[in-house]
């Protein structure tokens, strides 16, 4: 497992696409997945994408670069959107709820999540569109 220099890590955590970065391992933020994969359908290599965004290429190995791709393209076609971090949140499933139950706190909190995570699927189908009616006008 490849481990990052404190420099490394100091560069890293300088780029906004990066959530956290840890001593063996790099979060990037639910934006960077977005734009990655937009960029990435457009018909950009993973390491112009990367360079791009800000990113020093040295730093990646091509066995990192090519699961960054790997996870980056199961979350696109999960149909979940995209994560960021290590406690993700999944999407909690709609049931009905008395009017006590929504006013509680929880409640608020859970329409929240799932208001902030259809607003970030409606972006990303969003520039889906663009990305397929650009190729379209080529």
């Amino acid at each position: 497992m490849k481990e990052y220099t404190d420099a490394q890590r100091k560069e890293l955590q300088k780029n906004p696409y990066v959530l956290k970065v840890s001593k063996y391992k790099l979060y990037y933020t639910a934006k960077f997945k977005e734009d990655f994969w937009v960029s990435y359908q457009a018909g950009n290599s993973p390491r112009k994408i990367l360079s791009d965004f800000g990113f020093d290429l040295s730093i990646f190995k091509q066995k990192q670069i090519d699961s960054l791709v790997q996870h980056i393209k199961k979350q696109a076609l999960s149909g979940n959107g995209f994560t960021e971090g290590k406690n993700r949140q999944r999407r909690m499933s709609i049931k009905a709820t008395d009017e006590a139950e929504l006013s509680s706190p929880q409640s608020i909190t859970r329409m929240q999540s799932e208001l902030q995570y259809l607003r970030q699927e409606v972006d990303f189908l969003k520039k889906i569109i663009i990305a397929d009616n650009s190729e379209k006008k080529k």
